[in-house]
């Protein structure tokens, strides 16, 4: 049986009934555990008696529960996800896993040494657009100066949200892991990525960015990311001759259909390269995890080597209050 630990909103609008699903799959009609720090000020995940809002200790001692997952706020993932290996869980968590790469490869040894699978969620790549997208890129004849650009920026938030605490790593670790992650997959060398903090107009902004180039075939990545600034939601492959943009890519809304628009340079009105059908990314990619926890032969942090460095190349940003926050 799987159950959770934290109450964020990504598990109270998104998570939860997906969790319910998997598990009345496996037989297990009990009502969904959620341990919390503070059960008292949980948010309302009461659903006709089929969510039980407990206490984090409660859930890790509960025979019962074999998996849990971890969506507390992002600071508190390194310490959660230590208690769940302790206890003898297996372990889905919300990206990222951790701040520090430090924590990635301690939290890989625990579950090596455990028997025991921990794996990220990160759920943008399950959806069929994002590959449909990588796919027509890799098919690409590009020529000339290319640009790969990754933009995730979102209006500001209420100031209760931890994200914006800087103990949660910020912008950066909400945001910015996303875009250094396609940055990577569309073939950026994640060690050559330079990560930095950006000042906005709106000085209670969290803003940064993502830059790298390589001469010798002309390429240049850049990721842009930020919490207080007009919504922004993309990635673009581009050459001087046409320009290929995958639309709403990160965090896409459950059984959202998926748009990569085709833009020639020559003036010519943009057209639907791609339209994926509905897609539920965050049960695929819970799917996946799941599939990964039964396999007896998986063991440790899935893709600790490529999240760890992910991590490193955010890590100065993630750990580090911004300007504003040192300040105030």
């Amino acid at each position: 049986m799987i159950a959770a630990i934290g109450n964020s909103a990504y598990l109270t609008r998104r998570t939860a009934p997906l969790l319910r699903e998997f598990n009345e799959h496996d037989g297990t009609d009990s009502p969904l555990l959620v341990g919390t720090d503070h059960p008292g000020g949980a948010r309302p995940l009461e659903r006709a008696g089929r969510t039980v809002i407990t206490d984090r200790d409660a859930v890790l001692a509960d025979r019962n529960v074999d998996r849990v997952y971890i969506s507390s706020a992002t600071g508190r993932h390194f310490a959660d996800c230590r208690a769940a290996l302790a206890a003898g869980k297996h372990v889905l968590v919300e990206k990222p896993v951790c701040l520090r790469a430090a924590e990635a490869a301690e939290l890989d040894r625990l579950a090596r040494a455990a028997g025991r699978t921990v794996f990220e969620c990160l759920s943008y790549p399950y959806h069929p657009a994002w590959r449909e997208f990588a796919a027509r890129v890799r098919a690409m004849d590009l020529a000339g100066p290319v640009t790969v650009s990754a933009v995730f920026r979102v209006p500001g938030r209420e100031a209760t949200d931890f994200r914006l605490h800087p103990r949660h790593g910020g912008a950066a670790a909400d945001l910015g892991t996303y875009c250094v992650d396609a940055l990577v997959r569309l073939g950026a060398a994640v060690e050559d990525l330079a990560v930095g903090a950006v000042l906005l107009a709106d000085a209670d902004a969290d803003a940064g960015t993502a830059i790298a180039s390589r001469p010798l075939d002309g390429r240049t990545f850049t990721g842009s990311w930020a919490i207080g600034d007009s919504y922004r939601n993309s990635v673009v492959v581009a050459d001087p001759g046409r320009r290929l943009e995958l639309f709403r890519v990160f965090s896409p809304p459950p059984d959202a259909p998926g748009l990569v628009v085709e833009r020639p340079r020559d003036g010519r009105e943009p057209t639907p390269a791609v339209s994926a059908g509905p897609a539920n990314a965050t049960r695929a990619c819970l799917a996946d995890g799941m599939r990964q926890v039964r396999d007896t032969g998986t063991a440790g942090l899935v893709g600790s080597q490529v999240i760890a460095r992910r991590i490193a190349a955010l890590e100065t940003l993630t750990t580090t209050p911004p300007a504003h926050a040192r300040t105030s």
